[in-house]
């Protein structure tokens, strides 16, 4: 059975052409299945993510239909605010629940429902859809929402959307045939949170390495753009600028290594403050690059010698791999990293940088200063990071992993019937 082609349902709120590590995961996973001959359909809303705005040419359209690598990609309209408040951020949440489930109600039924938790308010989608269609739901966990948002300090333990998200979090680890944690803290979460250890499993991350590899993207398109010579080092941020990150480090490393570049590629919550900062601070070797499309991402690395990485410190750092950390293995970036748990000892097995503590701005000074200073090293965890990528990164490993987990949830529901 196998070897059939199955019919699989991919449920998510964000979806390219909108950026971020799930758009880019999922459409990565999307394709692959695609490409082995499974009839892959995409439930989603229109694009929205960062700017919160719905992006041209899906504005002023209630449902739409298109073809992306090979995916069929079903679209609905949803409510699209900038504001980060907590009811803008519930109506976006909801009327995307809503518009996904309608859309689904008229589709063709597929095998199986792949369905990606965060916002978790989607899983109640997937709870409709799986009733109305008769198709078993594998729950997707990427985020543990959300005990992430109250870790953070996004929300208060005691707010009204916590309130409301706990019991919906507990429902779909009950409802679902089969959960995915993507990290080993994010099963120990969802075992907290009474799910039932015989339908879980881990799957962790992967990477595009024929995108992400050394000597792929143009190192002068970011430098020209902010004057920076081509021998200068340069220090990269990638990515989301959120809560979840400690950014005081690296702005202080920044004022006492003037010599060094640091430049952020990315955006999100802390980013106004972070540029307010510098400003201030008179820091001229600080440079924000905002939010770049997923193909020029290979640019942004290929314009940097270090990669730098600062976690809060929350208990989010523990069960932590953070995606820019898999890019710059595969891109053959060092990395330097206050992060601890399981990413810092994907960082030590991948021998390709530096872990420091936590908060520690003298150690990250540090480590950028000494790093910086040696090109062997550099080179070193380059060629490091790139192997371990090609040896355990491979975005073929996950594909196969999902599908185990898919085939074992459509035998379930088989031997119910």
């Amino acid at each position: 059975m196998r070897d059939s082609p199955l019919r699989l349902w991919l449920v998510t709120q964000f979806y390219p052409p909108d950026g971020g590590a799930s758009a880019v995961r999922l459409s990565r996973l999307a394709r692959l299945l695609a490409e082995q001959g499974h009839d892959v359909t995409v439930l989603t809303v229109m694009p929205h993510y960062w700017s919160g705005a719905i992006a041209e040419p899906y504005r002023g359209r209630l449902f739409m239909r298109e073809m992306l690598d090979g995916v069929t990609v079903l679209r609905a309209w949803l409510y699209a605010s900038p504001s980060k408040r907590a009811r803008a951020r519930l109506l976006n949440q909801i009327s995307a629940m809503l518009s996904v489930a309608l859309r689904g109600t008229f589709a063709h039924r597929p095998d199986a429902i792949l369905l990606e938790s965060h916002p978790l308010f989607m899983a109640l989608a997937g709870g409709w859809l799986r009733r109305i269609k008769g198709a078993p739901v594998v729950l997707n966990v990427s985020d543990l929402w959300p005990e992430s948002a109250v870790e953070t300090g996004v929300l208060r333990a005691d707010s009204p959307l916590v309130r409301l998200a706990v019991p919906v979090e507990r429902w779909a680890y009950r409802d679902a045939a089969q959960i995915v944690g993507m990290t080993e803290g994010v099963v120990a979460g969802i075992l907290r949170a009474g799910a039932d250890p015989a339908k879980v499993s881990l799957i962790t991350n992967g990477v595009d390495l024929a995108r992400f590899r050394p000597g792929v993207g143009d190192r002068r398109t970011l430098r020209d753009r902010f004057g920076i010579p081509l021998d200068q080092i340069v220090a990269l941020h990638v990515g989301n600028m959120s809560t979840t990150y400690d950014f005081v480090p690296i702005l202080e490393s920044a004022a006492a290594l003037p010599e060094i570049v640091f430049l952020f590629v990315g955006s999100g919550t802390q980013e106004p403050a972070l540029r307010a900062q510098a400003v201030e601070r008179a820091l001229d070797n600080v440079h924000f690059a905002g939010i770049l499309p997923h193909d020029q991402m290979p640019d942004a690395w290929a314009a940097g010698d270090l990669c730098l990485i600062s976690m809060g410190d929350h208990g989010l750092s523990y069960g932590t791999r953070p995606a820019k950390l898999y890019e710059a293995l595969a891109s053959g970036m060092p990395v330097i990293a206050a992060i601890r748990g399981e990413g810092a000892a994907l960082l030590n097995d991948a021998g390709a940088g530096v872990v420091v503590p936590i908060g520690d701005s003298a150690a990250m000074r540090e480590a950028i200063h000494l790093l910086a200073g040696d090109s062997a090293r550099r080179a070193a965890f380059s060629q490091s990071g790139r192997a371990y990528a090609e040896r355990y990164l491979s975005p073929e490993r996950v594909r196969d992993a999902y599908l185990d987990v898919i085939w074992r949830a459509v035998h379930q529901a088989l031997m119910r019937r």
